[in-house]
């Protein structure tokens, strides 16, 4: 590894999606030199390295869905000259009959806002076009094909690699200890490795967000575990298959190798760090889908993992400057959309950091204010 060096014009905590992305529009924007700064062995070991790749546009969140849409175009572009990249499979949302105003009311808002295309399927036109959905109980559908499965190693990938090209060094087995404060403003971090000088430090340390200069009021952001399981092979044929979000039963699934991946959606508070799995996410997918996927019940699970996702209170990311610290930058509380939006995440911190006000999404919904 090069040596670290004493000083330089941005540094970012965390190498996942937050982070990466971050400095990859920064690079992009010719606004290097900078340095990552990743507490692992490699970039992308927590959340960022762990989700399920669903790349979702038919988000209920007005603003979730503008950044998922925008951070789109540029994961197409990506797979242009990396045709694995992304597989647009595209993407079911299946609802019963009492849960089906709220995803009118996505379609609407998509159509509003121009993009994402989104059209209402029955159950009946489901089942007859997607035969893997005939397993489970639902009555309508909204159908989004610009929906799909990225590739989140070679994503990351992809932004480690820009933020190298415009000029940032990624540095790995290197701790922060605590920021560095002159004068009221903060001016770098201690790390494992000796101090770092900056204009301005990035917290985007995903679980670990929210903390830094701040321990004794931080940021309200929670990590939440999620369990992840693959299955045996389902009956019949589903090559090609959509993933399937199954809304007010709280589970989705889509195809993975010859199996299946389900999520049960559970949400449990952990500390930062490496999440234990719970044997009680295995029983709780197993009750949903004997409730409401009866025919998946009993495909035998293969493997299972569990990640943290971090959210701020109302479950929108925080991107922003602190409000009582100078020189301290928020990019976090990005919780299960940090993938699927990174690229608009990036572009958006990029802009802040230079003093400029985005024309293409409220930014001020997303400000550290509105909970700092």
């Amino acid at each position: 590894m090069k040596p670290l060096p004493s000083e330089s014009r941005w540094i970012i905590i965390g190498a996942g999606f937050a982070g990466a992305s971050t400095a990859w529009a920064l690079g992009r924007a010719g606004l290097g030199p900078g340095v990552i700064l990743e507490r692992e062995t490699s970039y992308g070991m927590h959340a960022s390295g762990r989700n399920a790749a669903l790349l979702r546009l038919a988000e209920h969140d007005e603003l979730i869905r503008t950044l998922a849409t925008r951070s789109a175009a540029a994961i197409r572009d990506f797979a242009a000259d990396e045709p694995t990249l992304f597989a647009p499979t595209g993407g079911l949302t299946l609802v019963s009959a009492p849960a089906l105003p709220d995803i009118q009311a996505v379609d609407e808002g998509a159509r509003q806002s121009g993009t994402p295309y989104t059209e209402l399927l029955s159950a009946a036109a489901v089942r007859s076009r997607f035969p893997l959905t005939a397993a489970v109980s639902f009555d309508a559908a909204l159908w989004c094909p610009d929906e799909g499965v990225v590739d989140i190693h070679a994503l990351l990938t992809r932004f480690v690699a820009g933020a190298r090209d415009g000029g940032f060094q990624l540095r790995t087995r290197c701790t922060v200890e605590g920021v560095l404060v002159d004068g009221g403003r903060v001016v770098g971090v201690r790390t494992t490795h000796g101090e770092v000088r900056a204009d301005v430090v990035v917290d985007a340390s995903g679980a670990w967000a929210g903390r830094l200069g701040r321990e004794t009021h931080p940021l309200p952001l929670r990590p939440l575990r999620r369990h992840l399981f693959v299955t045996g092979a389902p009956p019949g044929r589903f090559e090609g298959s959509p993933f399937a979000w199954v809304e007010d039963a709280g589970f989705y699934f889509r195809p993975e190798g010859d199996g299946l991946l389900f999520s049960p959606c559970d949400e449990a508070e952990m500390p930062p760090g490496d999440p234990p799995t719970d044997p009680g996410a295995a029983e709780l997918l197993a009750s949903k889908l004997e409730r409401h996927a009866p025919p998946f019940s009993d495909l035998p699970l293969r493997r299972g993992w569990a990640c943290l996702r971090t959210f701020a209170p109302d479950r929108r990311p925080l991107i922003g400057w602190d409000p009582v610290l100078p020189g301290l930058f928020h990019v976090s509380g990005l919780g299960g959309f940090g993938m699927g939006a990174s690229a608009a995440i990036g572009e958006l911190a990029a802009t802040l950091l230079q003093g400029r006000r985005p024309d293409w999404i409220d930014w001020r919904e997303l400000d550290v204010a509105r909970v700092g």
